[in-house]
């Protein structure tokens, strides 16, 4: 069996307690034990007047701080409470050797990047891509070792045609002997064009890759996960999922559904199926530095921005599937204000989007560089 690592599976009640606590506990302990200055000192009260009467807005400020330190540590504990199917200890009964991973899109930069830790605790790894694996740069010799020995097989497969992802399942079970009990729907596309640009052709590939394919997948591999009780979906989603960005509205509106379907999924999965034991992890990154975002690099970098890299995103997701428990992830954490953009008043979004919106960009499109005119004709108006 597996061994537990301390470091990314939690023991329970006992270390969520700790962790959450201990920062208030301490702070709590060090404004009891504090005296007033002329106390602490024992002078000549006369000479201390100026710092006692500074003492009880000191006070009061540590009092505030305190309250924060106790409201932040409970929200965490809550959030992680909630996120894990309101169950406080980690999900018992895995052992990573026995266990078989699905991920779509595994040939990418983030999909390899998880994969490998995925075959380094002794996960057996099943990819769904329309790639081959790269060959530049030289794949991890852990990668290479595992397709010799059959732990991780590519299965040249369409995400958005339901009977391929049922051809591919029924090769893992019959290779395997067991079905999937992760599922990491991490394929995705990307492509600057403006709406009134946007062909048909190439907005039902983006809205099937990164939308429709999360329905195929789930409805394959879940029935088996509720049938035991067991599982983990991992849905990639990104910031996008919160503020939409001009000239990739599409994306936007794919990374938002994802989202949508994630809080969907997870409620079905506790009170419809009545599987506590599937969970359900969403992850939303910022940008990230990837062959998929190559030609917005120097976009993001001018408008001040900072592309995240792969690991920065691989490490949290393996971090979260180790632990056995559900979760929300955003990438970085300090862009965690930005789910709460839909909360804000109407000005101050339109405000946020206006300064997305102005940003300079290089689009060789007619309507962007104004010639209306020229966009109506082409368009039949």
């Amino acid at each position: 069996m597996s061994r537990i690592d301390p470091a990314t599976e939690p023991a329970g009640f006992a270390s969520v307690a700790l962790r959450h606590l201990l920062p208030p506990v301490f702070m709590a302990a060090a404004l009891a034990y504090t005296r007033p200055p002329a106390a602490a000192m024992g002078g000549d009260s006369t000479q201390h007047v100026d710092s006692q009467s500074q003492w009880p807005r000191l006070r009061t400020a540590l009092l505030a701080l305190l309250a924060l330190s106790i409201a932040r540590s409970i929200n965490k504990a809550l959030n992680k409470w909630a996120t894990n199917n309101w169950r406080i200890t980690a999900h018992p009964n895995w052992v990573w050797e026995k266990e078989i991973a699905v991920i779509t899109g595994g040939a990418g930069d983030i999909g390899l990047a998880v994969v490998t830790g995925l075959l380094a605790r002794g996960v057996r790894v099943a990819i769904l891509d329309v790639r081959d694996l790269p060959s530049s740069p030289p794949l991890p010799p852990l990668v290479v070792q595992s397709i010799k020995e059959k732990k991780l097989i590519l299965y040249k497969c369409d995400v958005t045609c339901p009977s391929q992802i049922e051809e591919a399942a029924n090769s893992i079970r019959q290779t395997w002997g067991s079905d999937p009990s992760i599922l990491i729907n991490n394929a995705g596309i990307v492509r600057t064009c403006l709406i009134l640009d946007k062909k048909e052709k190439d907005l039902r590939q983006i809205v099937g890759v990164n939308l429709m394919s999360h329905w195929f997948t789930t409805k394959v591999f879940l029935p088996a996960m509720v049938e035991k009780n067991k599982g983990q979906i991992v849905s990639m989603a990104s910031l996008a999922s919160y503020v939409a960005l001009p000239t990739s509205v599409d994306y936007s509106v794919t990374k938002a559904g994802v989202l949508a379907f994630h809080e969907g999924l997870t409620c079905e999965i506790k009170h419809i199926y009545k599987a506590p034991g599937v969970m359900t992890t969403i992850v939303l990154p910022d940008f990230v530095k990837t062959q998929m975002t190559r030609l917005y690099w120097e976009e993001v970098e001018a408008a001040g921005g900072a592309l995240l890299s792969v690991k920065d995103v691989a490490e949290p997701i393996l971090k979260q599937i180790f632990s056995r428990r559900g979760g929300h992830i955003i990438v970085p954490r300090s862009r965690a204000i930005v789910s709460l953009m839909r909360g804000f008043p109407n000005w101050f979004q339109e405000i946020v989007r206006d300064i997305i919106g102005k940003a300079n960009r290089d689009l060789q499109s007619r309507w962007a560089r104004g010639d209306r005119e020229k966009g109506r004709k082409r368009h039949g108006a």
